[in-house]
């Protein structure tokens, strides 16, 4: 899951240049990766993930431009994020197969859930990789996030129903945790006139919070974006006199990580 997760973090941040470019009208890049700077065609060698990077020392091979910190990072936090969710979903699936094999109505949910938060977590991590650059959200890929995390939360309601669940109780927690997630980060953007967050930033914590259908989750993947969002960047944005916060990266942080941590969160919070 790790090596699945890197080699799609190597194609997310390609596509966050791409995307870049074509919003800038810009010539197309083509179909293979190159360098930003000479435009050297990068070789299959060059383009390993994580392990090209090391080897090349983050330069070029060519004209020994650095390439930047977005790629490995982009590789080892997709990785990361990708064998996290495989630890909690992926395993468990693998483990209990004969039994799930019995009712493969559910089977086909889950398998389908687990497939649409992968692809939930690649397009989330394009949007990181462009704010984190140039401090935008594309509309377009917003609305898609948005929609695959509709689509997960549509199938854990379907899940609740074929297991005779609370489907009321499931529906309650789903829009307390849009209105935790998605309401303080909307609040903080009008309240600040987009100084302290941007409109895009309120549009994916909605798209996160649907995907997680909870409101505990949800409150804790704000409370871990914030945190990690004050440790990380908060002296360098001081030292500069900056007070813009790049969210977005922070906010799939906390998304992963409160899905991750979802069944000890709980027990954390009675010590």
């Amino acid at each position: 899951m790790f090596v699945l997760g890197a080699v799609f973090g190597s194609f997310a941040c390609c596509q966050a240049w791409r995307w870049r470019y074509r919003i800038q009208g810009k010539k197309p890049l083509g179909k293979r990766s190159v360098c930003m700077s000479c435009k050297y065609t990068l070789k299959w060698y060059d383009n390993v993930p994580v392990i090209s990077w090391i080897m090349l020392r983050g330069k070029c091979r060519k004209c020994g431009k650095k390439i930047g910190y977005a790629e490995i990072l982009s590789e080892l936090g997709l990785g990361t994020a990708f064998a996290m969710i495989g630890h909690v979903y992926v395993v468990p699936t693998i483990y209990y197969w004969t039994v799930l094999a019995t009712k493969p109505m559910s089977l086909a949910i889950l398998v389908a859930t687990i497939v649409l938060l992968l692809i939930m977590l690649v397009v989330l991590t394009i949007l990181s990789v462009y704010d984190a650059k140039w401090g935008e959200l594309p509309v377009l890929l917003l609305v898609l996030v948005v929609s695959l995390g509709a689509v997960i939360l549509g199938l854990k309601i379907w899940t609740t129903i074929l297991d005779d669940g609370d489907v009321l109780q499931l529906l309650i927690s789903a829009v307390s945790g849009v209105a935790i997630l998605a309401g303080v980060c909307w609040a903080i953007y009008k309240a600040s006139n987009e100084r302290l967050m941007g409109g895009g930033d309120w549009i994916l914590a909605l798209a996160i919070a649907l995907a997680i259908g909870d409101w505990w989750l949800s409150l804790w993947a704000m409370f871990l974006a914030n945190l990690l969002g004050d440790i990380i960047m908060m002296p360098s944005l001081i030292q500069k006199g900056n007070h813009v916060l790049h969210f977005g990266p922070f906010l799939m942080i906390g998304f992963v990580l409160a899905i991750w941590l979802g069944s000890a969160l709980p027990s954390l919070f009675n010590l």
